[in-house]
Formats: structure tokens, C-alpha cells, sequence
């Protein structure tokens, strides 16, 4: 890619970001009420609003706790890829944000789980790390997917080749 076109998708990336992470902050609240209703449901446990209580600890299901930040940089780097169809696009992005959300889901499931047996803060920081390289990794899929689809070409400018290690 020569440099204008790296510019172009610099820019392309960093809007997209910014549109969808303003919709995604202005419904964070409503998506840690529903974050919270499911985690609720999973562990078989008591909840108010964003408030869960299970047995003798109380966690709080807050905007951060939404991946609101994960999912638009997933959906920026995803909507401002260069020369790619819109239903590609689409369909990727919804694939990703169902894994973001799961992976996420089960992030707070495990915290709730044994954050009454340790430390809490303990679990919490040892867990919330992983849905970053989760999104790394869909990041990673969407290029080798488009590389195999022959949508885009490689780094080397030739169309995708097997005996390639890519």
C-alpha cells in the first residue's frame, strides 16, 4: 500500500471509531442492564438494575464492563478496511461482535464466580485482560479470511498462495 492509501485508511478507521464508539457510549447504560439481567440468569443470582448480588458479594455492572471501547475498535478497524463490500463487512462485523459479547459474558461470569472466593479486585484484574487479544485475534481473521477470499492481496502485492506462511 503506498502511503496516501495508508492515510486514507488511518482516516477511514479513526472515523468509523469515532461514530461507533459515540453510539456505543450513549447506550452503554442500557447494555450493562442487559449485561447484567444475563449474568443474573448465569449464575442464578439476585439483581437491581445493574447491581448483582451473589451470595455475601455485590458487583456492579458498570459502563466500562460493556466492551463499548473493544467492540468500535473492532467495527472501525472492520467498516475502514479499503475496497471491501459492504456485506463482507457486515456479516464479519456482526459474527465479531456476537464473539466479543460472549467472550465477554463469560469474562464477567468467571469474575462473578469466584470473585467471592478471593480477592476481587485479584480476579477482576486477571480476567478483564482477555477480550483485547479477542479482538486482536478477530482483527487477524478478517484479513486472513479476505486474503483466502481473494478480496485483498497480500503485503507482497500477489494474491493469496498457499505455500505462503500467512
Amino acid at each position: 500500500m503506498d502511503k496516501n492509501k495508508n492515510t486514507v485508511y488511518l482516516l477511514r478507521f479513526l472515523i468509523y471509531f469515532l461514530i461507533f464508539y459515540a453510539v456505543l457510549k450513549g447506550i452503554e447504560d442500557h447494555l450493562s442492564l442487559i449485561l447484567a439481567l444475563i449474568l443474573a440468569y448465569l449464575t442464578d443470582s439476585y439483581y437491581y438494575a445493574n447491581t448483582i448480588v451473589i451470595k455475601s458479594t455485590v458487583i456492579s455492572v458498570s459502563a466500562p464492563c460493556t466492551c463499548s471501547l473493544e467492540m468500535a475498535l473492532f467495527l472501525g478497524y472492520i467498516f475502514g478496511t479499503p475496497d471491501v463490500p459492504i456485506k463482507y463487512k457486515v456479516i464479519y462485523a456482526l459474527f465479531g461482535l456476537f464473539i466479543i459479547n460472549m467472550s465477554n459474558i463469560i469474562r464477567m461470569a468467571v469474575i462473578a464466580k469466584y470473585s467471592y472466593m478471593l480477592n476481587y479486585k485479584l480476579i477482576h484484574d486477571a480476567v478483564s485482560f482477555i477480550i483485547f487479544p479477542v479482538a486482536l485475534i478477530l482483527n487477524l481473521m478478517w484479513i486472513k479470511i479476505l486474503i483466502k477470499l481473494n478480496v485483498i492481496k497480500n503485503s507482497k502485492g500477489a494474491m493469496y498462495d498457499k505455500k505462503a506462511n500467512i
